[in-house]
């Protein structure tokens, strides 16, 4: 197995931990049965992919920005949701040359910045969805009342 290969499934196995049982134990190759899983699995190797190469940011963040989406709606905490790019730097010492892994180390932050950018991003969207939704309720609701009282 190629070292880049080897980078994706360990931090995979690592990324799926945080989350809630129904990422685990599904197939995370088939985009139908668990999209979650499928969408961790090609965010992440696409993240691996960059990280290894070119870096090219915008594809960074909208792998990024997908991992980060589902962390916060998952309910994780910002630890949590960004957390899992720091869980990088131990699979990079465990899986390449002590120099290579270390050279990796700015990318890492410079990827660990972008999530909590993202993650901030996403509590903000979540925050007006949320209020949105309770003015929708509550609006639906004095409507009722209204009808009940003027029939």
């Amino acid at each position: 197995m190629r070292a880049d290969q080897i980078i994706l499934e360990h931090w995979l196995a690592r990324l799926v931990e945080d989350h809630p049982g129904q990422t685990v134990g599904l197939p995370t190759q088939d985009k139908f049965r668990n999209p979650v899983g499928y969408t961790l699995r090609e965010s992440l190797a696409t993240l691996v992919q960059q990280l290894l190469g070119a870096m090219d940011l915008p594809t960074v963040r909208i792998a990024l920005e997908s991992i980060v989406r589902i962390r916060t709606v998952q309910g994780l905490n910002a630890n949590q949701a960004v957390g899992f790019v720091f869980s990088l730097k131990p699979i990079l010492e465990e899986s390449l040359p002590q120099a290579q892994a270390v050279s990796l180390n700015s990318r890492i932050d410079q990827l660990a910045l972008m999530a909590s950018q993202e993650y901030a991003r996403c509590c903000e969207q979540l925050t007006k969805i949320r209020a949105s939704e309770r003015r929708r309720a509550m609006s639906g609701a004095a409507a009722l009342a209204q009808a009940r009282h003027n029939p």
